[in-house]
């Protein structure tokens, strides 16, 4: 039997279609091989891979015996990659299957020639196909940069709707009254104490309310929502959120001027046809691209990070179950990887528990983890006496949540992250330095920065928290006098409204807390 292969990945006015390469093939073939042959058709498929039901189906003939010779109108409609292609001859020739490519005229059974032509050939096709590729995906992401749309379904909150960028024409995202205002009511629930994404999806069913997609809500999607850019009036606090996130900014922090939302477009390293949606998306942003959208945010910046931060501690404490085991859940992170760790059991009745992180769950590549034992009892001694100590030294702390932020406030954001990035890159610079006066000339320049970047942090939270109550010492001197006798969960409320994290190394154990020691 005689077999011809037909492929098109993509119906354009200026390709060949299957139909045509058909008939190509046909008119090259005998009135005996016309009796017998057999067309083999991929339609919509890429060349990039063998992974096409008629492919698949021919080459299960050609194994069987019932094929002695295959035709294509060119040697990329069968594959565009080298590899494959080498593969497929080797196979085809182990069955004394005959291989013509009909306008090439190259026959892999004429002579080594035809083979050596074959590959050459084959090399082009997969350049171009390389080619093609890059050109697109290098146009996808110029346009994500510019803030142009790149299709897709709105998040739920939000229709499509037209803008100009730059003087083209783009879609954009629109707020949808009814799911927008749902949108901000979400945000403003899950802030408060005692929500959780399931009971907020309790909620949303137990009252009528369905997906975009008219659907029942689960805590999967909804927590995407949540974690979304697209609904926040990105200010600078937020641009160094997702920055630390992992994210690529495309915009400089002085444009987060506190009105527009953020597109989120997946790594560079995946093509927009090959991207999928997992678990993961807005929760794991390393090498994302991040861009100031031109529609409005819906959801204040300062409540935005409130519901992103509960998303990341409840997150960190999923891994470690119920959180019974220490008032630390959630707060502990690994000073190696990063990850967060998670309390285990001594085993065999043994007093006590071990940690482990989420890093060298991944692997030893991911974190060699620590060469001694630390156990969640000496981590706790060590927080507990430094808690004591932070609370000690204050007479009022502002354990309420910030105030909506400012313009000002927005501005020694930015100036903070200026001198951050400053003095990081002054210091990288001293490196590499040998002579003496210039290192004294720099050291002073990054002391300068230093005592600016202390000067805006102080003024960034006196403008934060300059509405709080100014004397809490009844509630400290309770908590410092009955601290022994509380409960892990009211030791955990505690820990969490003075604690911002705690890092566990090998030999020390940092306590970060949200705001400096008081007098």
């Amino acid at each position: 039997m005689v077999a011809v292969y037909t492929r098109q990945s993509v119906e354009r006015a200026d390709s060949i279609s299957v139909e045509q390469q058909a008939q190509l093939c046909r008119d090259a073939l005998t009135a005996r091989e016309l009796e017998s042959c057999k067309v083999y058709t991929d339609k919509g498929f890429s060349g990039k891979n063998i992974d096409r039901p008629a492919l698949q189906q021919l080459l299960t003939d050609a194994e069987d015996g019932l094929i002695d010779k295959i035709l294509v109108y060119r040697l990329d409609r069968i594959s565009r990659s080298v590899h494959d292609f080498t593969g497929l001859c080797s196979r085809l020739s182990a069955k004394g299957v005959h291989f013509q490519s009909v306008t090439e005229g190259i026959t892999l059974d004429d002579s080594p020639s035809g083979t050596v032509m074959a590959q050459i050939m084959m090399v082009f096709a997969q350049f171009e196909r390389e080619t093609i590729q890059r050109r697109v995906t290098d146009n996808y992401y110029a346009r994500a940069k510019n803030g142009m749309y790149l299709g897709g379904r709105p998040p739920f909150g939000f229709a499509k709707g037209q803008t100009m960028v730059d003087g083209k024409h783009t879609a954009c995202y629109v707020p949808q009254p009814e799911q927008a205002a749902l949108m901000c009511t979400l945000y403003e629930r899950y802030a408060q104490d005692g929500e959780t994404l399931g009971s907020l999806v309790r909620w949303l069913n137990a009252h009528g309310h369905r997906t975009a997609r008219g659907g029942s809500w689960s805590t999967l999607p909804l927590g995407r929502l949540l974690r979304n850019p697209a609904f926040v009036q990105a200010d600078a606090a937020v641009y160094r959120y997702l920055q630390g996130k992992g994210a690529t900014m495309n915009d400089p922090i002085e444009t987060y001027d506190q009105h527009r939302g953020c597109y989120c477009y997946a790594p560079r390293a995946h093509a927009p046809s090959e991207r999928q949606q997992t678990g993961r998306k807005f929760t794991d942003l390393s090498a994302c691209c991040i861009t100031l959208a031109p529609h409005e945010g819906l959801v204040d910046a300062a409540l935005w990070l409130e519901v992103q931060h509960k998303l990341d501690r409840n997150r960190a404490l999923k891994s470690s179950g119920s959180g019974s085991h220490s008032w630390l859940s959630g707060l502990m992170k690994c000073a190696k990887c990063g990850y967060a760790i998670t309390v285990v059991n001594k085993p065999g009745g043994m007093h006590g528990h071990y940690i482990n992180c989420g890093g060298r769950k991944r692997g030893g590549t991911v974190c060699p983890g620590r060469s001694k034992t630390v156990t969640l009892e000496q981590i706790e001694g060590v927080v507990e006496a430094r808690l004591l100590h932070f609370l000690r030294s204050y007479r009022a702390i502002p354990l309420q949540a910030p105030q909506r932020r400012s313009a000002q406030v927005n501005r020694l954001e930015i100036s903070i992250a200026q001198h951050e990035e400053t003095i990081g890159q002054l210091t990288q610079n001293l490196a590499y330095i040998q002579e003496t006066d210039v290192i004294h000339i720099i050291s002073a320049q990054i002391h300068r920065e230093n005592d600016e970047l202390r000067a805006c942090k102080a003024q960034r939270d006196v403008l934060l928290y300059q509405n709080q109550p100014t004397d809490l010492e009844p509630f400290f001197a309770a908590v410092l006098d009955e601290w022994p006798s509380y409960t892990i969960a009211e030791k955990k409320q505690i820990a969490k409204a003075a604690i911002e994290r705690v890092l566990v190394a090998e030999d020390t154990i940092e306590v970060v807390f949200r705001a400096p020691y008081g007098d």
